[in-house]
């Protein structure tokens, strides 16, 4: 479980968070404000990645994507914008998310944001990592 955690598995150093945007009230919603203050309680640990590996982290795995950055319209597709920020300032090589399914396989699964690769692993996904 990366939920607002680190690991570095094998040298890789990943990150995650949990759940969507609130939509209904179930579990693993969260407004934007809160998603900005739960991402702040990892800003210690990535510091440290930066400190002692040189870099933030390489992946990091969400289940929902950033604002307007492979999200749709509706309610409970939305993206989080504290992830947008988020890249900015600690520019993951790689975010992962699900949540928008993709019923095209023709569709584009991967986009770029800020230098960081966005990819919507809805189903599966498959790629590579340089670290």
């Amino acid at each position: 479980n990366l939920h607002l955690s680190t690991a570095n598995i094998d040298g890789l150093l990943m990150a995650g968070f949990e759940g969507s945007i609130w939509y209904n009230g179930g579990p693993f919603q969260y407004k934007q404000w809160q998603a900005y203050l739960m991402l702040l309680r990892m800003v210690p640990k990535l510091i440290y990645n930066k400190l002692v590996y040189g870099r933030y982290l390489d992946i990091f795995v969400a289940h929902s994507p950033p604002f307007k950055v492979g999200d749709r319209e509706d309610r409970c597709h939305t993206g989080l914008k504290a992830f947008n920020l988020f890249i900015k300032l600690f520019k993951p090589q790689i975010f992962i998310h699900g949540h928008v399914h993709i019923y095209d396989r023709n569709a584009s699964r991967e986009m770029m944001y800020e230098g960081t690769k966005i990819i919507n692993c809805s189903g599966f996904y498959k790629t590579e990592v340089n670290i």
